[in-house]
């Protein structure tokens, strides 16, 4: 949607609309929707679902403001999708440049079919989730200390 306004801020005739469309099937509900935002090129499509890229200017945080921007911070999409996949479902994207795109989201019809995904934490899954021994670091100093002078840098 953003896109969009964007695209079309300048253009007497206003803005396209952004359609929605909600399909109850079977197995599956399915939300997409479809905006005219110029679209996204190929290569950028995968890159929309990593946290803190974003298409969107960098916004400006500035303290006399009522509200803090939600676009452009990178999170929307990950976390939609996160969403999503957590209930068994996911969300798609489905862009052509110079157009527009489509992102669609399915999720599970019914309720029974769409449980939380949690981890499995017991006496069987402990080992896997048990730490090796760690290596000696500033924050898990080592028994022997070391005298550093004896430690020169060539020069």
């Amino acid at each position: 949607m953003r896109a969009t306004v964007e695209l079309y801020e300048n253009n007497s005739e206003g803005l396209p609309p952004v359609k929605a469309m909600v399909t109850l099937g079977k197995e599956d509900l399915s939300i997409k929707i479809s905006d005219k935002g110029g679209g996204v090129p190929l290569r950028k499509i995968d890159r929309l679902f990593n946290y803190m890229y974003s298409t969107a200017p960098t916004p400006r945080l500035d303290s006399s403001q009522a509200a803090v921007p939600l676009a452009g911070f990178g999170y929307g999409l990950p976390i939609s999708r996160l969403y999503a996949r957590y209930f068994q479902g996911d969300l798609n994207l489905y862009s052509v440049e110079g157009f527009g795109t489509d992102a669609v989201i399915h999720l599970k019809a019914l309720s029974s079919e769409s449980f939380e995904r949690l981890p499995v934490f017991n006496k069987s899954a402990w080992r896997h989730y048990q730490t090796g021994p760690e290596a000696d670091d500033w924050s898990n100093p080592s028994s022997d200390p070391r005298d550093a002078s004896t430690y020169k840098a060539n020069r």
